[in-house]
């Protein structure tokens, strides 16, 4: 009886120089990009001008794509501007999405416009991977992701108004305001649920107007009552009882804004009259 066994091959650790030597001269694209993925794992800023010059000229997708992530990994900002070429004009998707990925990391000032402009990239994996990076990058993003609010396309007015949410600068809740009356629907939810992040109370009115006006999206109806139970101010307690009291049965809309007057209730009883008293009956 043959008996076959299945032998791992066993791994030989490569040292820095001789990595350098695989990720310039080899022949195989594999010991190439295998050769930039531990190279940025490695952490050592030496490699930094080789995996620009790869990342730079290499012919194969692969291996830009891990000089991209190594460089990013290393986090030197000598690579910025070739990340930020990489970003704009390569023509590998894979590439593009790892060169925003890295951006990110790199932060600064410099990268926001790049960055900005590839929320308009034809593939949504770069607009999603940019808009993720600007997020990572902060309040340095905000007055470039406000001013793309008013982007002709709308994918673009989406991910920017998302961004913002997550961001959290109070500056942009004037403009997110604005998008609340956006001809797109998913633009309006992401405003709505943006403007519930930034926790400003300014935004009460408008999302009030939102959640009471019956020829608008249920979904973004429903955003706007949940962002009101974030917000947890006293103003949306009368409008949410009428939306939910009106009601025949409760469905998503009418469930959110009860759960809304809930919070916004808990977080209030102190400062509502009676509720004081209420809360001493119950206790006796």
């Amino acid at each position: 009886m043959t008996i076959s066994v299945n032998r791992k091959k066993k791994q030989v650790k490569k040292s820095f120089e001789e990595l350098i030597t695989d990720l310039r001269t080899s022949n195989s694209e594999k010991v190439r990009y295998n050769a930039a993925r531990v190279l940025g794992e490695m952490g050592d800023s030496n490699a930094v001008e080789p995996l620009i010059d790869v990342l730079k000229n290499d012919k194969n997708g692969s291996v830009r794509l891990y000089a991209a992530r190594a460089l990013g990994e290393l986090g030197d900002s000598k690579a910025t501007e070739y990340l930020i070429s990489s970003l704009r004009e390569d023509r590998n998707v894979d590439v593009r999405v790892r060169a925003a990925r890295a951006l990110g990391r790199l932060g600064g000032e410099i990268v926001v416009e790049p960055l900005v402009e590839a929320l308009n990239d034809e593939n949504p994996q770069v607009c999603i991977t940019a808009t993720e990076a600007l997020i990572e990058i902060g309040d340095v993003a905000t007055d470039a992701l406000i001013a793309s609010l008013d982007h002709e396309k709308v994918n673009v007015r989406c991910d920017a108004t998302r961004a913002l949410g997550e961001i959290g600068n109070k500056k942009a809740v004037d403009k997110l305001i604005n998008m609340l009356h956006d001809e797109w629907v998913n633009v309006r939810i992401y405003a709505v649920t943006s403007l519930g992040k930034l926790s400003d109370s300014k935004a009460v009115p408008a999302l009030i107007e939102v959640m009471k006006n019956h020829s608008e999206n249920e979904l973004v109806r429903a955003g706007a009552a949940a962002a009101l139970g974030v917000l947890r101010d006293q103003r949306a307690l009368l409008p949410l009882r009428e939306l939910i009291m009106e009601a025949d049965e409760l469905g998503e809309l009418e469930d959110t804004a009860l759960k809304s007057f809930k919070k916004i209730m808990s977080a209030n009883w102190q400062q509502i009259p009676g509720a004081q008293l209420q809360k001493k009956t119950v206790g006796v």
